[in-house]
Formats: structure tokens, sequence, C-alpha cells
């Protein structure tokens, strides 16, 4: 019974220490300390030992779309296919 106790007393206090840490990473001052640059800075010197390499992500040159509906259909060429080589079937009578 003693163990249970000892067991919950850690859970909660891992995660007390979590939400806690949570909080202050998301802070301005959690962003600018040296601390966290230094971990940082570590984890990519070392990460190499192990098969991890960091990569600059991919930045991709932005474009411009005008918004549109669908295509219009091609006109139909002689034979009764249309202009994009598919052949379509013509209603009786045309």
């Amino acid at each position: 019974m003693t163990a249970l106790i000892v067991l919950g007393a850690v859970l909660v206090a891992m995660v007390v220490a979590f939400v806690l840490f949570y909080r202050h990473s998301r802070t301005p001052e959690w962003g600018d300390s040296e601390f966290r640059k230094s971990m940082l800075g570590m984890m990519v010197a070392i990460a190499p030992l192990w098969g991890m390499r960091y990569k600059e992500p991919h930045h991709e040159l932005p474009t411009v779309q005008a918004p549109g509906g669908e295509p219009a259909s091609l006109p139909l060429g002689e034979g009764g296919e249309s202009g994009d080589g598919s052949a379509e079937e013509r209603p009786p009578g045309r």
C-alpha cells in the first residue's frame, strides 16, 4: 500500500511539473531564455551521433492563382470527338 502512495505522489508531481513547464514554455521569457537556446544548440550538436540531422525547412515560393470554377468542356469536333481526344456521345438527331 505504501508503494501505491509513493507512485501516486510521483505521478502527481510529474503531472504538476509538466503543466507548469507547459505554461512557462508559452511565455516570451522562455522563447528568449539562454537555457532554451543552449539546450537547442546542444541537441543540434549531439543529435547526429544517433543519426538525426537538422534540416532547414523548405520554403516554397508563393504562387498566385485566380479562383475559378469547373473548366468548360471543349466543343465537339468532327466525328463526335471533343477537342481533347475523348469521345462523347451525341444525342440522337443532332
